[in-house]
């Protein structure tokens, strides 16, 4: 225990109070003193004469040589405005002068049991940091084994419907290339372009679900067909759905056969109703369809294609989403020469 009191007279009530205690007592009698004390001393209290210069000054540079160190002060009665600052710095107790040795007694105990307390506060709360950081690490441990079982789940649904469609190798992947193009020209936040990609990735994933006859169908669907090719949305939906990563994702998908003019399905959404994603995507999926060779007809030219899409404007597709494809469509053909011809799969209006 360090006091510090340039005055014999406390240093002799200190030293009567405690001198039956087990206590050892290192006595400065200046801050200089003070400060090698606190470096060599294994002290848990210091106590502060209030009569040196800045007492409170002197208690927080003791206290950052030596966090471990508490403190208390003596005090005289005139001094309360020093005792309610020093108490608002931490300081655990307070001793009168003139000193009285059993009461300085009882109060440096006071103060050592607060100490006490203090020390185990803080060593739990230490301890809990080291928890919670220990957690932290491992959230973000579980957090890469989750993107990497997401990454595999992509991969899983992709190979699944590859192996059931003749034709979606590689679609997908164009489709989103092209509307994730067009979404970057209209100036669309990074984030929701994002979902588009994911969205077109993902725009035929409910296909799984459709009977393989009609899927691979060499030719116009029946009515009845045509119904039961309708419900793959609902199937995305609920394939999608389940996966967190995918949510933000699901009415992307879900929509895309929604018509501009409220004729399309599953819940005939019109105009704005239908998401910017899956406007964008049922324009880049019908071109996709129309320019590359499908088993039920060639491809068309894509000038051919630009002009159906374009004859569909605001009735199936979105106007602004056409200019905006067809604009770049165009630039890119009249900086290449030529009409290029590919491989698809259905005209501008086919389910």
């Amino acid at each position: 225990m360090i006091v510090v009191s340039p005055d014999a007279s406390v240093v002799a009530g200190l030293r009567e109070g405690l001198g039956s205690e087990p206590y050892r007592l290192v006595i400065a009698s200046n801050s200089d003193e003070a400060l090698s004390a606190a470096r060599s001393a294994g002290a848990e209290l210091v106590i502060l004469d209030a009569h040196i210069d800045s007492p409170l000054d002197q208690a927080s540079r003791l206290l950052k040589i030596n966090p471990a160190l508490g403190f208390m002060l003596v005090m005289s009665e005139d001094q309360e405005m020093l005792a309610v600052e020093a108490a608002r710095k931490g300081a655990y107790d307070f001793v009168m002068r003139p000193i009285d040795a059993s009461k300085a007694r009882f109060r440096v105990r006071v103060a050592l049991e607060k100490h006490s307390r203090a020390l185990e506060e803080r060593a739990y709360t230490v301890a809990l940091e080291e928890r919670v950081n220990g957690r932290t690490e491992e959230v973000l441990q579980n957090r890469e084994r989750i993107k990497l079982q997401f990454i595999n789940t992509i991969r899983a649904l992709e190979k699944a419907l590859q192996a059931k469609s003749v034709y979606t190798e590689g679609h997908s992947r164009r489709v989103a290339e092209k509307a994730v193009e067009v979404a970057k020209t209209m100036g669309v936040p990074r984030d929701l372009i994002r979902h588009i990609e994911l969205g077109a990735l993902f725009h035929d994933i409910g296909k799984i679900g459709i009977r393989d006859d009609v899927l691979n169908k060499n030719g116009r669907l029946t009515e009845a067909e045509y119904d039961h090719m309708k419900l793959h949305p609902i199937v995305a939906e609920q394939i999608l759905s389940p996966i967190e990563e995918l949510r933000p994702i699901v009415d992307i998908v879900k929509h895309e056969h929604e018509r501009w003019d409220g004729g399309g399905y599953p819940d005939g959404l019109r105009g704005t109703q239908i998401p910017l994603g899956a406007r964008l995507i049922a324009i880049a999926d019908a071109w996709d369809s129309m320019v590359f060779d499908r088993v039920y007809r060639k491809a068309l030219t894509h000038d051919a294609a630009l002009t159906e899409i374009e004859k569909h404007s605001g009735t199936q597709f979105c106007p602004e989403c056409v200019r905006v494809f067809c604009g770049l469509e165009r630039a890119r053909l009249a900086g290449s020469n030529g009409n290029g011809n590919g491989q698809g799969h259905g005209p501008a209006a086919a389910p």
